[in-house]
């Protein structure tokens, strides 16, 4: 991927700063490169891409940014470049590795059911080869699982929040 490392140049997740970890997150363990157990395919200053340790087909990248986000509920509209990079990079990835996006289900666990409380992307290829336990739990725009494009309709409609007395 090094030849996509200019491409994906950005502090769009982390404003230039430092990535924020919180102790006890496994996946801040993997972003920061201490936890030994999962492969690291991809990771520069923004985001880090590493297979599901259950794949629900023969690709399954999970995108993380390195800064600890609890869910994509923390996000407004105005974090819509960060939803962007996100997917990009693991788009740049997955075709790296061979895949077609367009062949992919690419999305979000909705909270409460989540199994892990820091954002992630989950980019499944090919859609085709997903037993069906796993077409359930993945299964497009339900009460579980939103595909990035829902998401990013339901971002654009979402304003920052703001306390009762602003």
């Amino acid at each position: 991927m090094e030849d996509q490392d200019e491409c994906f140049k950005s502090d769009v997740i982390t404003g230039g700063q430092a990535a924020v970890h919180k102790e006890g997150c496994i996946f801040c363990s993997i972003a920061a490169g201490t936890d030994s157990e999962n492969k690291i395919i991809y990771q520069n200053s923004e985001a880090v891409v590493f297979h599901d340790i259950r794949p629900a087909s023969r690709e399954h990248l999970l995108v993380i940014p390195t800064n600890h986000v609890r869910t994509i509920k923390a996000f407004t509209k105005d974090d819509k470049p960060k939803l962007e990079y996100l997917y990009d990079l693991g788009k740049a990835v997955l075709e790296k590795r061979g895949g077609d996006i367009s062949e992919a289900r690419c999305g979000f666990h909705w909270p409460p059911f989540h199994s892990i409380e820091h954002l992630h992307l989950h980019i499944i290829y090919p859609q085709s080869e997903m037993g069906l336990l796993k077409r359930w739990l993945y299964l497009p725009n339900s009460p579980y699982f939103a595909t990035y494009e829902w998401t990013l309709d339901w971002l654009a409609k979402r304003e920052p929040w703001q306390s009762p007395g602003n």
